[in-house]
């Protein structure tokens, strides 16, 4: 099926191990792997606009994880370990050799886990405003945070993130929030060897800048880069302009083709 307002993407559901992941994507094996994931409470609606921007040069692929989006909803709320066996499994199941793996927010303590447990998969990753900041670790730092920058969002971004939460319920958010705030990343970035990039909006009050270069540092070997003027959903308020920060970083991994597409 395509969708309508993004042409370049196509929906499809995979099974990633044991769990249905709904995917829009490009499904070009001509070109190399893009995998978006997304934060809590969200779906790759928000990467939408970012996923066009990157159409022009890679085959790129947007996850709604089980119980976000479309995606079935498991019997409870999955960690963020468990959602990175998702990842990689989604990844298996759609055929992709070696793809950059982006995350949003706490789709980079995701990304992260993925990366670290199943080496050797990944090209690279980039990390847009990642969570969750140690001396922020409770709900309600991260409430005041959000509530920050729902305030320096324009409309159109704030309504896509509300349909979301609301698809997937309070009960099921905080729960999915406790794993979040239990998770540590900034210990578990020292297992991912591919090359990484952490992204943050200059404006983004959830991801802050000191606390997006240290990840950066521990990484052991990633880059630190801003985009100037944007909040913390930078891949939907300034997609173009995040596709070509980025651009050098995709260039420089240089996935390899994938088995039967063309030389």
């Amino acid at each position: 099926m395509r969708l309508r307002r993004h042409p370049r993407l196509e929906r499809r559901r995979v099974v990633a191990g044991t769990h249905p992941v709904d995917v829009r994507g490009t499904f070009d094996p001509a070109r190399p792997p893009v995998v978006l994931v997304h934060g809590v409470g969200m779906s790759g609606h928000y990467f939408l606009r970012f996923a066009d921007a990157l159409a022009a040069t890679h085959d790129v692929y947007a996850l709604d994880l089980p119980g976000y989006g479309t995606a079935p909803r498991p019997p409870r709320a999955l960690t963020p370990s468990e959602l990175g066996r998702v990842v990689a499994d989604a990844v298996e199941a759609l055929g992709l050799e070696a793809p950059v793996v982006v995350g949003h927010s706490m789709g980079c303590q995701i990304v992260v886990d993925a990366v670290k447990d199943h080496p050797g998969r990944w090209a690279g990753y980039v990390l847009v405003g990642p969570t969750v900041e140690p001396t922020a670790r409770t709900l309600l730092h991260q409430g005041w945070r959000l509530l920050r920058d729902t305030l320096r969002e324009p409309p159109r971004t704030n309504a896509v993130v509300a349909l979301d939460y609301l698809r997937m319920g309070p009960l099921r958010y905080l729960r999915t929030a406790q794993h979040m705030l239990r998770d540590r990343i900034e210990e578990d970035v020292r297992g991912c060897t591919p090359p990484g990039l952490v992204v943050r909006g200059s404006r983004d009050p959830i991801a802050q800048r000191d606390w997006a270069r240290s990840l950066a540092r521990t990484a052991p070997d990633a880059g630190f880069l801003e985009i100037p003027g944007a909040p913390h959903n930078v891949q939907h308020t300034d997609p173009q302009e995040l596709a070509a920060a980025c651009a050098p970083f995709l260039e420089s991994c240089r996935p390899g083709p994938r088995p039967g597409s063309p030389a």
